[in-house]
């Protein structure tokens, strides 16, 4: 679909409804943006509604996602595969209903701390190569180091995600640029299957702060002159590090090579993080669950909160200049047209009758389009837990 209706036009269709008045608003900008906005909190548009590529890839044993940065509140549609195997059926739940009774086929939207986390409890074969539980120094085979500015690494069974504990370790008062663990002689394996595909290198960490963490840096090789490395600087659902457990992807695509690598022979991994000199005498920090996870292709289909195109496309929140598109077609256009001149009405007549018809003009053609186009986002369900007496 191509949108037509331009800022400039929307707002002289406005100015009509309303007696040529709108030079009495003060931001005709922000009177624009308050009108798409309030048209959106009433009815979801069928033009808001987008498909993109779940990022990056569905896997199995992993819940969290990044979600749509325009997300419409919990507006979800589905989370269809891209090549359809079966009958996926996906149900929205409360965040806390999807941590404390889990089920497949759940999902949720978690918001916290300004974040937005997407949650998916997919039923997806385990395509995996484990390497390590990091539950103990001998975890994989051969032994866990420290790198850099790593110290005191030790096996901690009271804190950690999966298996039976992790690998803690503090930051030394040393002045380094790099703290983690490394396996130099870890048990023999084939990453052939992995590469340059849909596949993905995942641990978890622990960070007792994340100022002055810059990156995390993977390493994965035949030895430690032989291997591929890959940077991050977020976590596995798009948000910045964190305190607390965060949990990492390594995409296994794009791969720096040094030396060369036998790929049938991985015997040497490294996990690190880069940070500044003067991050020194910190405790608490831990790894854990080192695992490669193969993902398959899954998009997300919604709606969006971005009212506006730019003239190159561009979604965006709020228009900023006369040019801008709104995301509408003809008879959505005439409903954003109506609301504009209820709300204009508001603000530049005393003729209470005038407002009165112009706000009942706008319920009628409301009603009128949801009929004609009902909501397809899911419905957030919720479930008592069963009780035993």
């Amino acid at each position: 679909m191509t949108f037509i209706y331009t800022q400039s036009q929307f707002l002289n269709d406005i100015n009509r409804k309303i007696f040529g008045k709108i030079g009495m608003i003060s931001s005709q900008e922000d009177f624009a943006n308050e009108v798409v906005r309030e048209v959106r909190n009433d009815i979801s548009i069928r033009s808001a509604r987008r498909k993109m590529a779940l990022s990056p890839h569905l896997f199995p044993s992993i819940l969290q996602y990044a979600a749509p940065s325009d997300l419409a509140d919990y507006k979800i549609i589905d989370i269809p595969a891209q090549v359809k195997k079966g009958d996926d059926s996906f149900s929205l739940v409360p965040v806390e209903q999807f941590d404390n009774r889990p089920n497949l086929g759940d999902i949720a939207i978690d918001d916290y701390n300004g974040q937005r986390v997407l949650l998916i409890n997919g039923e997806l074969p385990a395509t995996q190569q484990f390497i390590s539980e990091l539950d103990s120094l001998t975890s994989g085979g051969g032994t866990w180091e420290i790198v850099g500015g790593a110290t005191n690494l030790a096996a901690d069974g009271d804190d950690y995600i999966k298996g039976a504990g992790s690998l803690s370790f503090d930051l030394s008062a040393a002045s380094e640029t790099t703290a983690g663990i490394k396996n130099t002689d870890i048990n023999e394996f084939d990453i052939t299957d992995f590469l340059g595909g849909n596949s993905s290198v995942f641990v978890w960490v622990k960070l007792n702060s994340a100022t002055d963490i810059t990156n995390f840096i993977l390493k994965i090789g035949t030895d430690a002159s032989n291997y591929y490395s890959k940077t991050i600087t977020a976590k596995h659902d798009g948000n910045a590090f964190e305190a607390g457990w965060n949990l990492l992807r390594f995409d296994l695509t794009s791969l720096t090579e040094t030396g060369t690598v036998t790929n049938t022979s991985i015997n040497f991994v490294s996990v690190y993080m880069t940070k500044d000199v003067g991050k020194v005498s910190e405790t608490d920090y831990k790894f854990d669950w080192l695992t490669i996870l193969k993902g398959e292709i899954y998009n997300i289909t919604y709606y969006s909160k971005y009212g506006w195109q730019s003239s190159a496309g561009v979604y965006k929140q709020l228009t900023d200049t006369s040019s801008d598109l709104l995301v509408a077609d003809e008879s959505e256009y005439d409903l954003f047209v109506k609301k504009g001149r209820y709300i204009g009405l508001q603000e530049t007549n005393n003729d209470d009758n005038i407002i009165d018809r112009a706000g009942k003009d706008y319920d009628l053609a409301l009603k009128q389009y949801g009929l004609n186009n009902p909501d397809e986002s899911q419905i957030m369900i919720s479930t008592y837990a069963d009780q035993q007496i």
